[in-house]
């Protein structure tokens, strides 16, 4: 029960890493608030963490409108009277060059996977400073830290999103804020698979990648920093990628990579 009593939050906790955390989170004693665009699967989230006996509540939250983000963190502290954690996780990507990206594209991604995290941490620092504490994770990525060929606007947030998690560090030691990320390499989710079948033949990629890891291999090392176990880290980057970033690029073949 590393997470007995505490209050979290996750965003994009409907599906992939942010639903395997929010089940984990719950089971580790914490009661979750599930937030995501998508009501039926957050909804489903939420039974699933009841009939395995946690306490959990769901709030629509589009994490690129400040308002809701706002909303948010008051719904969870008016529900709970606290909030101990917030896992800025919501996220996508896709594959395409930057020439050939519209300023659309390149809005929707930087709203979502940073400015998402800027705006549900905006509400939630306050919070916690009053309340004496916390703990922030950010769903970052190994191509945060390596370039990967066909994917520049992601990359980018993820880069963005590591800094910021230093920054915010940096900024909230002394309110007693912990702030970290973890950097996921191939993780078996709707995200990574329409990725890869964007590139290659998913069976042939699998083979050239060894294996997909489990969302639940990424939220065990979420649950680590949102705990008690983590009071001496802060401003950290957890790579949870099989050695990808080690070996310094990608493991499975991309038709621009094998040119360069």
């Amino acid at each position: 029960m590393r997470l007995k009593n505490k209050i979290a939050i996750v965003t994009g906790g409907a599906s992939g890493i942010g639903k395997a955390s929010s089940i984990l989170f719950a089971k580790e004693g914490a009661k979750v608030v599930v937030a995501d665009i998508s009501d039926s699967a957050g909804e489903e989230v939420v039974r699933t963490i009841k009939g395995n006996g946690g306490e959990a509540k769901f709030v629509h939250c589009d994490v690129t409108r400040e308002e809701q983000a706002k909303n948010l963190v008051v719904k969870a502290t008016e529900e709970y009277g606290r909030l101990d954690v917030l896992y800025n996780n919501a996220g996508i990507g896709f594959v395409k060059l930057l020439p050939d990206m519209t300023e659309q594209e390149w809005d929707r991604i930087f709203n979502i996977n940073v400015k998402g995290a800027f705006f549900c941490s905006k509400y939630a620092i306050p919070q916690m400073k009053k309340q004496g504490g916390g703990a922030i994770v950010n769903t970052a990525s190994n191509w945060g830290l390596i370039a990967y060929p066909h994917w520049p606007a992601y990359c980018a947030t993820k880069g963005a999103v590591l800094m910021l998690t230093k920054a915010l560090a940096i900024d909230h030691a002394p309110d007693k804020i912990r702030v970290n990320c973890v950097c996921p390499g191939n993780i078996d989710t709707p995200l990574l698979r329409a990725g890869i079948e964007a590139e290659a033949k998913f069976d042939d990629a699998i083979k050239t990648m060894g294996r997909l890891a489990k969302p639940e291999e990424v939220a065990n090392v979420a649950l680590f920093l949102a705990s008690d176990e983590a009071s001496y880290v802060t401003g950290s980057a957890f790579v949870v990628d099989n050695g990808e970033s080690a070996r310094g690029g990608p493991t499975w073949p991309s038709p621009l990579y094998l040119k360069i």
